[in-house]
Parts: C-alpha cells; sequence; structure tokens
C-alpha cells in the first residue's frame, strides 16, 4: 500500500513539472508578436456589442477595415479572422465569440482552398487555441483538429512549431511577455494608438498590408502562371459538415451568416480554367445549408470598381483595394437591408471574362534543339481579346537588346542562337494593335548555353 502511494505521488509530480516545463518552453520561444493574442483579447473586453463581425482567415484579416464599415454603416464591426483558419478552426473560434458577443450578421470570407483542404495545419490550432477561456471549446478544437491528422502532439506542444534563431531572441521574447503592456493588453488608449497605423495592425482585428516594392501593389510581370482545374471532387465531406456546423451555430445565436469570396487579381481568376465552375458547387452547397453566398469577382463596377492597383499579393487586397473594398461592402450591406434584388449587381461569368480588356499576366516556354530556340508565349487575356507577342533578347555579355521578332499574333518563334553565350529572353504582350505601354505585360527569364 505504502509503495502504491508512492508511485501515485511521483506520477503526480511528474505530470506537474511536465506541465510546467512545457509552460515555460511555450512562454520562452513562442513569438509574443501575435495578432492573434490581440484580436482575442479585444472581441473579450469589447463594452459595445459587436453588430458585424468578420470571420475566416487572413482574406477577413486584410481586405476588411472595420473603421470604415462603422463610419458607413453605423454599426460595430470587428475583424475576428485568423491567419490560414480552415472551417473548423472558424467554427470553435464562433463558438468562443457566441459566449461574448451577441452579432446580427457574420460574414465568413472563403476561398476554393477551403472547401479542398484536407485539414488545418497545426499552427493555426496553436495560434488561437491558447488565447481562448473556454477550456471545453479549446479541447474540443484540439481533439477534433488533431482527429483529422493524428499530429496530437503538434498541438500539444506549441513550442515545437517555431524556430527561434539565437539565445539573444529567445531572452527578448521572454522579456517582452513580462512587459505591463502585453500582459495586461488591451489597457485604455492601447486600440486607439494602433488605429492610426499606417501599415501593420491596426486594432479590432485588422491589418493593412502592402508590398515592398516601389509601386505598393503587386507587380504584374514576370509571373510564371500555369493554367489549373480544380477538382470538384476533391472537395471534402469534413469542411462542408463545419461549414453548416457554423450556420447552425448562428442560427442558434439569432445572427445571420453571409458566405462571400472576395476578389481576386484577374489573372488568379483566369488561371483556375473552371474557376466559376467550382464556385457555382459551393453555390449549390450554401444554398443546401440556408446561407447566402457571394462571389465578389463577379460585382459590378457600379458597385465596386476593380483596379490592377489594388493588390498586395495573389490573394490579398493592399491597402488603398481594402479601403475600396470596405466602402463598396458597406452599400452592398445596405442594398441588402433594404431588401433589394442583389442579382442584378452581378455578372454571370461570360459577362465577366468578355469585360476583361487587357492582357493580365504573360509568360512563355523555351525548348532548345542544337542551336536553335523555340519559343511559345502564352497570356491570360479577356475572351474578346486578341494578344500579339514581341520577342526581346539583351545580350548579358554586352548588354545590348535586340527585337528577335516584333509583335505578332503568332505565339511561337523559333531562332538560332548560336551568336549568344548568355542572354535573356523577354516577352512582351498586349493587345493586337494596342500602342499603349501602360497596357502591356512582361516575363523574362534569363538562358545559358
Amino acid at each position: 500500500m505504502h509503495n502504491s502511494k508512492a508511485v501515485w505521488f511521483r506520477a503526480i509530480i511528474f505530470v506537474i513539472l511536465f506541465i510546467m516545463i512545457n509552460y515555460a518552453l511555450t512562454f520562452i520561444f513562442v513569438p509574443k508578436g501575435n495578432y492573434t493574442r490581440m484580436t482575442m483579447r479585444e472581441m473579450y473586453s469589447q463594452k459595445e456589442n459587436m453588430d458585424v463581425v468578420f470571420a475566416g482567415a487572413s482574406l477577413s484579416q486584410r481586405d476588411t477595415y472595420p473603421y470604415i464599415m462603422d463610419k458607413e454603416l453605423g454599426y460595430k464591426t470587428f475583424d475576428y479572422a485568423f491567419s490560414s483558419q480552415m472551417f473548423i478552426g472558424t467554427y470553435y473560434s464562433l463558438k468562443e465569440l457566441f459566449d461574448y458577443q451577441k452579432p446580427k450578421l457574420i460574414i465568413l470570407t472563403t476561398e476554393q482552398n477551403n472547401f479542398t483542404a484536407k485539414q488545418e495545419k497545426p499552427l493555426v490550432y496553436l495560434s488561437v487555441a491558447p488565447y481562448m477561456k473556454s477550456l471545453f471549446n479549446m479541447a474540443q478544437y484540439y481533439f477534433n483538429s488533431s482527429a483529422q491528422d493524428g499530429l496530437y502532439l503538434d498541438r500539444l506542444f506549441p513550442w515545437r512549431g517555431y524556430d527561434v534563431k539565437s539565445p539573444q531572441e529567445a531572452v527578448k521574447n521572454f522579456d517582452g511577455k513580462l512587459d505591463d503592456s502585453y500582459i495586461n493588453y488591451p489597457e485604455p488608449g492601447q486600440v486607439e494608438a494602433f488605429s492610426n497605423n499606417k501599415s501593420g495592425y491596426i486594432g479590432r482585428g485588422a491589418v493593412k498590408t502592402n508590398p515592398n516594392n516601389s509601386k505598393g501593389y503587386i507587380d504584374y510581370d514576370n509571373l510564371k502562371i500555369s493554367f489549373e482545374n480544380i477538382n470538384i471532387k476533391d472537395i471534402q465531406e469534413k469542411n462542408v459538415g463545419y461549414l453548416k456546423k457554423i450556420s447552425e451555430l448562428c442560427k442558434a445565436n439569432d445572427c445571420k451568416l453571409i458566405l462571400l469570396t472576395p476578389p481576386l487579381p484577374v489573372f488568379e481568376v483566369q488561371r483556375v480554367k473552371n474557376y466559376f465552375e467550382f464556385n457555382k458547387e459551393i453555390a449549390k452547397i450554401a444554398k443546401d445549408l440556408n446561407i447566402e453566398y457571394y462571389d465578389y469577382n463577379l460585382i459590378k463596377p457600379q458597385l465596386f470598381m476593380l483596379k490592377g492597383d489594388y493588390f498586395s499579393d495573389k490573394e490579398h487586397l493592399n491597402i488603398k483595394g481594402a479601403e475600396a473594398f470596405s466602402k463598396s461592402l458597406t452599400s452592398f450591406l445596405k442594398l441588402r437591408e433594404k431588401g433589394d434584388d442583389l442579382n442584378k449587381y452581378f455578372y454571370t461569368p461570360e459577362e465577366y471574362y468578355a469585360t476583361i480588356n487587357f492582357v493580365s499576366a504573360t509568360w512563355f516556354n523555351s525548348l532548345k534543339s542544337g542551336s536553335k530556340l523555340k519559343l511559345t508565349a502564352d497570356s491570360c487575356h479577356g475572351t474578346k481579346v486578341v494578344p500579339e507577342y514581341q520577342f526581346v533578347l539583351t545580350d548579358m555579355d554586352t548588354g545590348k537588346k535586340h527585337i528577335i521578332r516584333d509583335y505578332d499574333v503568332n505565339p511561337t518563334f523559333t531562332f538560332d542562337a548560336s551568336a549568344y553565350k548568355k542572354y535573356k529572353i523577354r516577352v512582351n504582350a498586349r493587345v493586337s494593335g494596342a500602342n499603349n505601354d501602360d497596357l502591356t505585360r512582361y516575363h523574362e527569364e534569363e538562358i545559358s548555353k
């Protein structure tokens, strides 16, 4: 009996020490600069009830600005979204939200990957779950997300997912977490101070992002595009199941739910050959679940005029684009609230493609045969556009440029490259007959013997 008590005592001590060590390692190695923690703590601290909540992943986090929405709508809005989160994570995050807030409307931003992804990354769980107040929600999220991929340990030990580059970095992270402004976040004035940021986190879950280039928007040149089809059969039943759970959760809390696909760069829509066929299936799933679904890529210019300088990358809007999108959404929501027929504000896919009167991206493939080089250009463009291509060679030894073939609608060109040792080939693409360099796209690659 005495030995049995000793064994139990040692086991309990081991568990306690194990938890303490795991917590210490997490405290030291998991970075403190976490937008998720700030968003969660702001949600808990909200004194006024939220009216409209944007949920999902980074499309909500970066593409919608609550301060603009508040001003235009007269509602209290909030970006309750977490990077790379899938429907499973959104469901448990919203369960937590409804324990503290009673929004009238949830707008869940989505993309095709939300339906085809086989699982949510463990790091997504680790960025959200530790800040949940409800141990029950946290445990459910842990067991159900881990069951999908079997990575129980990756979610149990948060510090395993982070790479701390030096002891100094670990010490700095440790000290930062002992700062009162971190421990007590959000203190009075902290969120208001973020709202004045020109980039990065601006409070209320929102993030302003611009690419690191002089243009301030995505570089449409030198993109290597590959066309693809997304298999509708790859839609995962478990993802649809969690979307259904989200819908039921909203209904149980007397909250409306909208599923929304934010705008993408034109070439991103064009490169997926069955893009709208896939989204038609999303619309069908949403209809079966009694969820409103809208694809903002089809919105007409009277509500949102999409511009090329609105994007920071292949998915997200930059600051200028997010501001325009947020204002457009307020107009859209006002029309919806009035009971207007919203279908009249959307193109059909055929109409959408016909409105694209430019080349959105170009590239080429090359094939060597002895001294001969066969170049084949391709591009993304509207259905009514006839593209033409020009090939330019830059001799890397002399720096001289040579137009080896001027603009022509024939995408293929073969030339003898024996006179050059190291060179670059550039393809310029434009609408046939156009003379405006601003409407020309190019792609350039270095080619050596």
